[in-house]
């Protein structure tokens, strides 16, 4: 289970607490909507599960544990914009390969040399419609489509046990945020994970979401 328990958080200086005393769970399995007027800190909210954020007081859990410091996260995070997500100087087979290395525990240069050996990373590809040739190619080299691909397939081969997407398709056309969205939903069946995401699309949001939760209630 992934567990807020009374949250609380503002912004270094910022005059007034954007979540107080917030507290909600995602069970294993579920594919939970976060709604709220824009400005509310969806976003916000989200950064703070995958632990980009600290709160100000209470604590996010997985398991009845907390996230870690080192190593993979049972958490991560899909952002809106994917540029800003990547290392701009690495290669797009070491973005996977950061995924790969840190599922399993190995050095990133041994992930990269087994990168295309990999079953399961062949199968992600593949499935999210990667080309081999855009493995070579530096994050500025492709489009936003083609970039938050492989954010998706990082997050994927990190092998998480909820998955938080931020209006990961709001900038992507029909056709590839239903290739992206249609793989998305079956890795989180084959692996029983949980999903937490904000979409602007209520047919999106009607066709994914197991239970909403309003923050603005």
């Amino acid at each position: 289970m992934l567990e807020v328990k009374d949250l609380a958080f503002a912004y270094p200086g910022a005059s007034r607490l954007l979540y107080c005393d917030f507290s909600f769970c995602v069970e294993a399995g579920e594919r939970v909507e976060l709604r709220a007027p824009s400005g509310f800190g969806k976003t916000t909210l989200c950064r703070i599960l995958a632990g980009y954020e600290k709160p100000l007081a209470g604590e996010v859990l997985v398991d009845g544990a907390p996230l870690p410091k080192r190593g993979a996260s049972p958490v991560q995070l899909i952002l809106q914009h994917p540029e800003l997500a990547v290392d701009p100087r690495m290669r797009m087979a070491d973005t996977l390969a950061e995924g790969m290395a840190g599922s399993r525990e190995r050095s990133l240069a041994g992930a990269r040399s087994q990168l295309l050996s990999d079953g399961e990373v062949c199968r992600v590809v593949e499935g999210l419609g990667i080309r081999e040739q855009w493995l070579s190619r530096f994050p500025h080299e492709l489009s936003g489509g083609e970039l938050q691909r492989f954010c998706v397939a990082r997050a994927l081969l990190a092998k998480p046990k909820y998955l938080i997407a931020d209006e990961i398709s709001t900038m992507l056309d029909a056709v590839t945020q239903a290739q992206i969205w249609g793989f998305i939903l079956e890795e989180l069946a084959r692996e029983n994970c949980g999903l937490v995401f904000v979409s602007h699309s209520s047919a999106l949001s009607a066709r994914i979401a197991t239970r909403t939760v309003n923050l603005s209630d």
